[in-house]
């Protein structure tokens, strides 16, 4: 009972190992904006909409009140309007909501493009990232995918055949291959948790190249 389990779970391995590339694709080509939020959501489409009716003097400052209230003082209005304009709402407008308390603003010697600080952890700082690692990371998951396929043959050969070289010696033993399917799994998943958070710290770099985020 306990081996039909361990080769059931094998299967549903290599079942979220196929899973994780679809949601790989579904990822990078589904708009960016049904992964909000529901209050950033909210911030995204009060933004648009002050956008896109700032016409006039009225108006404008209507966008740059719910800017501030949204963003804080400090960022470049500029740089904002580009943002959530309607050409740069999904390039830049929502990785900017979603990473905005990520951002640090630079110290005057490192003002300009690529002086804007990330802040991944309380001590820890770096700079935008300046190399869009997305297809590599595609890569990284179709790979792993792979490898999946590759263990859960295995678990079926060592059926009826054993492995004598020492060094893969635990392919012989099904719950090593059921550990290392998983295993493989969780990493795809922090993959793809990586790729969404850099990707999105990529595009706030691009938008900071067109106009600096603060001022």
């Amino acid at each position: 009972m306990i081996t039909v389990l361990i080769f059931l779970m094998i299967f549903v391995g290599v079942t979220a190992a196929w899973y994780q590339i679809y949601q790989m694709h579904f990822n990078i080509n589904t708009p960016n904006d049904v992964k909000l939020s529901g209050h950033k959501s909210r911030q995204l489409d009060t933004l648009t909409a002050a956008q896109q009716t700032s016409s006039d003097e009225a108006d404008a400052s209507r966008f740059e009140e719910a800017a501030t209230r949204i963003f804080g003082r400090g960022f470049n209005m500029d740089a904002l309007r580009i943002a959530f304009s309607q050409e740069g709402r999904a390039a830049y407008g929502l990785p900017l909501l979603r990473r905005q308390r990520k951002l640090a603003r630079p110290s005057p010697h490192q003002a300009g493009e690529g002086g804007v600080r990330v802040r991944h952890l309380r001590l820890f700082k770096t700079r935008l990232p300046s190399i869009n690692v997305r297809n590599a990371f595609i890569l990284a998951v179709i790979a792993n995918c792979g490898l999946v396929q590759l263990l859960a043959a295995m678990s079926v050969y060592t059926i009826h055949y054993s492995v004598d070289v020492s060094a893969f010696a635990w392919v012989n033993q099904p719950v090593m291959i059921l550990s290392a399917i998983w295993g493989v799994v969780v990493l795809n998943v922090l993959i793809f948790k990586l790729d969404a958070y850099l990707h999105d710290l990529y595009q706030v770099r691009e938008l900071n190249r067109r106009a600096p985020l603060f001022r």
